[in-house]
């Protein structure tokens, strides 16, 4: 059983609630880990961390830890059930994922069938690639990172708050669908009340 949880805004609706809670039940998840590198400031105090961390436990998750690869062992992550990725900045997440070496224990976990859920940056890093980023946003490659390879646990390339981030840019509507047409890659729009669960490489939309 290989599960995959990619949300916009975490567990923002009820559909999406119940699919994360069903997926904890069949899995019979006693011990959750959120990884906190993705705020390079906030960590665990961002209040993002805080509030998934609560949910988690409202889930019937009876341990839930934080886990920042950036400064902590990365192998402490196969003591858990379920991994979350959380929001924040994709470059900065994927950059410590890798240096750590915790992206070849993600994936020994994936395939040994435990759950990762994630979070706008958290669901991006899941993907192929975090290419789209790049062309986006350049400016915050803050390590200059040429080889931008993800985890690779699902081909799902998603762009999370895309309604919320056409508010502050019309024009980002336009620069995807560019990207799609220099890469041939489809790109899957997700708004705030979004998400992609994917059961052993079938996708359900959550909405």
């Amino acid at each position: 059983m290989n599960k995959l949880l990619l949300t916009a805004y975490g567990f923002s609706t009820p559909s999406i609630k119940y699919a994360a809670q069903k997926m904890i039940r069949e899995n019979k998840v006693t011990k959750a880990c959120i990884i906190s590198t993705s705020w390079p400031k906030e960590k665990e105090k961002h209040p993002q961390m805080q509030q998934i961390r609560k949910e988690l436990r409202n889930m019937n998750i009876q341990q839930v830890d934080f886990l920042d690869v950036e400064f902590e062992d990365a192998n402490k992550l196969f003591d858990y059930d379920l991994v979350f990725l959380n929001g924040g900045y994709p470059f900065y997440l994927l950059h410590f994922i890798k240096k750590s070496g915790a992206d070849y224990i993600l994936r020994k976990i994936y395939q040994n069938g435990k759950l990762i859920f994630g979070l706008s940056a958290g669901s991006i890093v899941m993907g192929p690639s975090i290419n789209l980023m790049q062309y986006l946003y350049p400016e915050d490659n803050l390590f200059d990172d040429k080889d931008l390879t993800a985890l690779n646990l699902t081909h799902l390339q998603v762009y999370p708050h895309f309604k919320e981030m056409l508010t502050r840019d019309a024009a980002i509507k336009d620069k995807i669908t560019e990207y799609e047409n220099k890469t041939g890659i489809p790109i899957e729009r997700l708004n705030n009340n979004q998400a992609l669960e994917v059961d052993n490489g079938m996708q359900i939309f959550l909405g």
